[in-house]
């Protein structure tokens, strides 16, 4: 995935410890995303420093607790001085990979990111709910299971609470084999029909196999989470009319490329808004057809050194 422009490695696609990993959480409520009012922090502990009978939450209030020996178990901590969301300090557009890049940054509705970045000295300052504060240098850097706990206000004027999430960071990204790796993917489409005007996920599943006989298992298993990279789709209107292009292309591969996610099983997601067609040129021209009807979709990935085209997968919007 892509923070303004940089790419960053997903929290969920075996992220290493000397990688920038972004830790990216969706606020939803009632089934929408929806942004908290308050965003004041986001604290990284180890995941064993709160498992029972240890926490690092104050049990009276639910917050990161206020004590110096809380304090020496943060290994990071992200926040804005500034902690309304309404803030420009919360712009995508604020991220620049640096030491200093512990800002929090809004995404969309409701979907927030930090970089963990274990490529450069990055710190943070840490200076709220506890009795200690000062600059908190980056610890992060083992390969072991973490927590990210997210201090928000859900609404105005509502009590602060911690919202806990999880992940894992890994050393074993970087390996040696003494052959090429014969990678082979397969991929399908999931989505198969949309209804005009609606806003979808359109979503391939890639399952990545290895053809080398020897190759240990360690190595095979690691290609079984997301190894796919510079992912993007072309998306294109099918037309039988002799008096319009029998294709249209509706968002190629450069427009689609900073906006898909891939996900830890290799699923590539591209979320799309059907209702923005009427806005095609062609639509305007009139050489695009109907809105509705034949489609096809191609993804386009990396893997290692070889770029992949997928097959052309039709599908239909109603």
């Amino acid at each position: 995935m892509q923070v303004n422009g940089y790419k960053v490695i997903d929290r969920h696609n075996r992220a290493g410890v000397l990688q920038p990993v972004g830790l990216r959480v969706f606020f939803i409520n009632d089934g929408v995303f929806q942004d908290p009012y308050e965003i004041s922090g986001v604290t990284i502990f180890d995941s064993s420093a709160n498992m029972s009978p240890s926490s690092v939450l104050d049990s009276s209030t639910n917050l990161i607790a206020s004590s110096d020996a809380v304090s020496s178990l943060v290994k990071m901590h992200f926040a804005n001085s500034d902690v309304a969301i309404s803030s420009p300090e919360f712009n995508e557009t604020n991220y620049v990979p640096g030491n200093t890049a512990s800002g929090i940054y809004r995404l969309g509705t409701g979907e927030y990111i930090v970089i963990l970045d274990g490529s450069v000295d990055l710190s943070g300052n840490y200076s709220f709910h506890t009795t200690t504060s000062g600059v908190v240098a980056n610890t992060a850097n083992v390969a072991t299971d973490y927590i990210d706990v997210w201090t928000i206000r859900q609404v105005e004027g509502s009590k602060l609470k911690s919202v806990i999430t999880n992940f894992k960071l890994y050393d074993d990204t970087f390996f040696v084999v003494t052959q090429p790796l014969l990678l082979t993917p397969k991929s399908s489409l999931i989505t198969k029909k949309v209804n005009l005007g609606s806003k979808v996920d359109l979503e391939i599943s890639n399952e990545i196999s290895i053809g080398n006989r020897d190759i240990d298992a360690s190595i095979k298993n690691i290609f079984r989470d997301s190894v796919i990279t510079s992912a993007s789709f072309e998306i294109v209107k099918l037309n039988d009319e002799s008096n319009l292009p029998s294709r249209v292309t509706v968002s190629s591969f450069s427009e689609t490329y900073p906006l898909i996610d891939v996900t830890a099983d290799n699923t590539l997601v591209y979320n799309w808004n059907t209702g923005n067609l009427r806005f095609h040129p062609a639509v305007v021209d009139g050489t695009f057809g109907a809105m509705t009807g034949n489609y096809t979709v191609q993804a386009k990935f990396n893997l290692l050194k070889e770029t992949y085209l997928s097959d052309r997968f039709y599908f239909t919007i109603e």
